[in-house]
């Protein structure tokens, strides 16, 4: 409640400007990610459709602030870019509407994994096409594990530990794990999220209630595993420092034979002019236990209609630009991966010849699309005092890995939580 104020005050103040008469048919925005391909793109849509289309863009930092302005004063913008972060927020306020049950709906969603489905959801409802996605992966230095003996990765956090171990002790790597354990959104309790779910384990159940203070939940052994893993010396101490866009020159460098990144993160990893073990970098299933085969957590910028749009001419667009165009292609989404590496999740574009051959010097895209059966539901990242306990949660999570009790930190966590939800 105190964000949300705190936005709704700064936004009275930052809206330049109140909807004008439209010349043109759709307006999009969003931040202003190559601005010119964007406008070809829109190109192609209006020789397809008809409809005349147009792109103006906020600056990236500002983006949300701009747009909530917009919003509270009457959006002129028929489609929008969103992040999974905020969009609660705006379905909530009713400023995005859902595409559920518009035409050929059912059928994208048929091409989506679960977990992607869900992240584009609020309350049950879909309220866009993905503009880009992915999941987290696992991945490993193949040449470091070769000259350890080692001939296959880990598929379990035990054998995670054995194999790190034997890397250690054999003098390949010093500290051969390292993961993005530092105090901000993208990477401690993200990570810890991933793990957890390795070991068959969430932070909250489906009824929002906190489930990870629970005796042998799986956010504990997931704790205690890293613990462990840093009292050893086989996961570098320097994690603790380390965000989730730092840990990769561990990586690069071959100082480091195992991470968590997200799956873009790969083709700097094997780029020859960025890393020195371009091509030993691969990825594997996120390590499992006997409670779980692996898990992971996925991202989703978004393609959403406003509640000021002609919901037909809207649609019409972000199916152009999230689904398929006139000639039934995934043009847009293939475009995006092609040119610039996005992700992506419509399952025909991992068989795609041009996609497959463009992503496979970097990453596999059978075990990409493999992981992705494994993402978790995260319905709790979508309520209104989630960020507010998550930056009070970082801190303790580090705590417990440095040896608080984490018993009386997880169940003072569990409480935190349950004071914001009475709150709100």
């Amino acid at each position: 409640m105190r964000k949300t104020i705190t936005i709704l005050f700064i936004a009275s103040f930052c809206f330049l400007g109140t909807a004008l008469a439209k010349d043109t048919d759709v307006e999009l925005t969003g931040w202003p990610y190559q601005v010119d391909v964007v406008r070809e793109n829109l190109g192609r849509f209006t020789s397809q459709s008809g409809l005349s289309a147009t792109f103006n863009p906020f600056p990236s930092n500002e983006y949300h602030t701009k747009m909530v302005a917009s919003f509270t004063s009457g959006t002129n913008f028929d489609v929008v870019y969103v992040r999974d972060s905020f969009l609660a927020e705006w379905a909530s306020a009713g400023w995005i509407v859902p595409i559920t049950g518009l035409p050929g709906v059912d059928d994208y969603m048929a091409d989506l994994p679960q977990g992607i489905i869900e992240q584009m959801s609020f309350e049950g409802e879909v309220y866009g096409l993905p503009y880009y996605s992915g999941n987290s992966v696992f991945v490993y230095n193949q040449r470091l594990l070769k000259k350890a003996g080692i001939n296959s990765p880990p598929k379990t956090w035990d054998e995670l530990t054995k194999q790190a171990s034997t890397l250690k002790q054999k003098g390949v790597v010093r500290n051969p794990i390292v993961i993005g354990l530092a105090a901000n959104e993208n990477s401690i309790l993200r990570n810890l999220e991933i793990i957890s779910a390795g070991f068959g384990g969430r932070f909250f159940n489906d009824k929002l209630e906190p489930v990870f203070h629970q005796k042998n939940s799986g956010v504990k052994k997931a704790l205690a595993w890293i613990a462990d893993g840093i009292s050893k010396g086989i996961i570098n101490r320097a994690s603790i420092s380390q965000g989730d866009g730092e840990i990769d020159k561990f990586m690069r460098s071959g100082t480091a034979a195992f991470t968590i990144v997200t799956d873009y993160e790969m083709k700097v990893l094997n780029d020859p002019k960025k890393s020195d073990e371009a091509g030993n970098i691969k990825n594997a299933l996120v390590p499992g236990s006997a409670d779980a085969v692996s898990g992971t957590i996925g991202y989703v910028r978004l393609y959403s209609i406003t509640s000021e749009a002609d919901k037909a001419k809207a649609w019409k667009l972000v199916q152009f630009l999230g689904g398929k165009d006139a000639t039934g292609a995934y043009y847009v989404p293939k475009r995006w991966a092609l040119e610039f590496g996005l992700g992506f999740s419509p399952a025909p574009l991992y068989k795609d010849a041009d996609v497959r051959n463009s992503i496979s010097g970097w990453i596999n895209p059978d075990i990409l699309q493999e992981q992705a059966k494994y993402g978790i539901n995260r319905a709790y990242r979508f309520v209104p005092y989630f960020s507010d306990w998550e930056s009070e949660a970082w801190s303790e999570f580090q705590e417990i890995i440095n040896g608080a009790d984490m018993d009386s930190s997880l169940e003072k966590l569990a409480k935190n939580w349950n004071e914001l939800k009475a709150e709100y």
